[in-house]
């Protein structure tokens, strides 16, 4: 009987799972518009040399689309063992709003060295994380965005409204006792520029005139919690 050989492929968000051969050293990327390229530094952390693809998507995990208005460089590249490289990538200056953030996908698949060993499971990780291209326009920071969150309570479910131009993402909502201490939570993703969101939250003890806090992702991949956040009914 023939020896088997299956390769099985897997994909994460953020920097990957520490069992990956390529490791992205980054959760997400910035690109700000008055820079001529963003980029972000893999590694292959494996003892054997890898192939690595590249390209970017709008949200669609599945997809890989052509002509996109930023191109990924390279788009396939070899890292030796311990070999660092960076990814680019380059806005061809037409083709997204200037005034609000445009999101995509920066997506990084490992392909794992031919194996001559029969009944071999290889097992092939793609990390995606978010590229926010910002524009230069855009003088608002990060913190102040998320300051300017609208918190609406309408019965059992809270409405959040982005009036900002950037993205904010969430790590955890939660509701507020008279010690700033959260007691329950809900698990909200993202919001986008201009965006409402619909929130069940009847696991949150919430009134109107009662506080809540949140915690959200800043540029440098890590949490920023804002606590006092007043509800309006």
């Amino acid at each position: 009987m023939a020896g088997l050989l299956v390769t099985t492929a897997f994909y994460f968000s953020a920097s990957g799972p520490a069992d990956a051969a390529i490791h992205v050293q980054a959760t997400r990327v910035i690109y700000n518009g008055q820079a001529a390229s963003a980029s972000v530094a893999i590694t292959n952390k494996s003892s054997s040399t890898y192939m690595v693809q590249t390209w970017l998507d709008t949200g669609d995990a599945k997809s890989m689309p052509e002509n996109l208005p930023i191109a990924i460089t390279p788009p396939l590249m070899r890292l030796a063992p311990s070999e660092e490289a960076l990814v680019r990538m380059i806005y061809s200056g037409q083709g997204l709003p200037a005034d609000k953030e445009s999101l995509f996908w920066v997506n990084v698949q490992e392909i794992p060295p031919s194996v001559q060993t029969a009944n071999t499971l290889q097992v092939a990780i793609r990390t995606r994380i978010k590229l926010f291209y910002r524009p230069s326009q855009i003088k608002m920071r990060l913190d102040e965005a998320a300051r300017a969150l609208q918190w609406r309570l309408d019965g059992q479910t809270l409405t959040i409204t982005n009036p900002s131009p950037l993205h904010i993402t969430f790590s955890q909502i939660q509701d507020q006792d008279a010690a700033g201490t959260g007691k329950q939570r809900i698990d909200v993703d993202m919001i986008a520029p201009g965006q409402t969101l619909a929130v069940p939250a009847q696991t949150l003890r919430l009134a109107a005139g009662k506080p809540l806090s949140f915690s959200y992702i800043n540029d440098y991949g890590g949490i920023t919690k804002v606590t006092d956040v007043a509800l309006q009914r």
